[in-house]
Parts: structure tokens; sequence; C-alpha cells
């Protein structure tokens, strides 16, 4: 490729004519009669960049960052790392609050009441037979039994919802 003056070289790259200045003064950038070779530059600069410039700049254009414990690219920047935990925290302090409110309830207490409840219903249903057996077979009117049958169910869902 063709030699490139500063301002250009700049230009194309998106940076100032001030920055390539300041990278040719401290060594990064070599200048060959004057002039500046943007293969050997860009090679150059990628050479002496820090690893973690290039994670950011790819896990801020989208690109996410791969879960493989092995992949030595997984590592996290202080401000991402800081801003997941604050997020995190936000989550918690908002969960606390709402459960504090009485919004949220705790799962395996509701498991357990509604364990209790089910049994108290399940109990009250086949207890049924014991206490209405005599008396029904004493009934000759499909009619009567109804009723008594009724009057019973009645009672039981009379006690439950007071419960």
């Amino acid at each position: 490729m063709k030699l490139l003056s500063q301002s250009e070289f700049a230009r194309r790259q998106g940076w100032s004519r001030q920055y390539v200045g300041k990278l040719v003064k401290s060594g990064k950038i070599t200048l060959v009669n004057g002039k500046v070779d943007p293969e050997q530059a860009q090679a150059a600069i990628k050479a002496q960049s820090e690893p973690s410039t290039e994670l950011r700049a790819k896990s801020q254009s989208g690109t996410i960052l791969p879960a493989s414990p092995t992949d030595s690219r997984q590592a996290v920047d202080f401000v991402t790392a800081r801003t997941m935990r604050e997020a995190f925290k936000a989550k918690m302090a908002k969960m606390e609050y709402e459960e504090k409110a009485g919004k949220l309830t705790d799962a395996s207490k509701v498991r357990e009441e509604a364990f209790r409840a089910g049994r108290i219903v399940r109990d009250s249903l086949l207890g049924i037979p014991d206490r209405l057996s005599d008396v029904l077979a004493a009934e000759n009117d499909p009619a009567q039994v109804r009723q008594l049958l009724m009057g019973e169910f009645e009672n039981i869902l009379q006690a439950l919802s007071q419960q």
C-alpha cells in the first residue's frame, strides 16, 4: 500500500491529526520519508495495545463474549463487572422491598399452605361415608338421599370457608 500523510492516515482511522502526531512522537508509529505506512502503523499499534481494549470494543459492538471457561477472552473489564454487580444489587433490593410490602411470598410457604388446605378438604370429604352411611342406608327416597348429601357438602364447605 502507498504511504500516507499523517493527516490522511488520521482521517482514515477516524482519529485526530494530533493523536497520530502523538503516536509518532512516542515511537509507536515510525515514519518512512515523513509519511506513514498504514499497514506497518496498524500492526505496530495493535502489537502495543492493551488486550482489554479489544475486549471492551467487542463487547460494546454487540459481540457477546464466549462463555467457555477455557477461552482467555472471557475476562470482563471492571466497568462491566461493576455494572453487573449494581444491577444484581438493585434486583435484590427490589425483591426484598416487594417481600416486605407483601407482594412476594416464599414459594415453600405457599406449597406447604396449599398442601395443608388440600389435606383438610380431602379428610373432610373422605369422612362423609362414615358420617352418613347409616342414615343413607335407612332412606328409601332418592330425593331425601340427595338432600342429605347436599346438606353434608354444604356443612363441610361452610366449615372450610371459616378456617
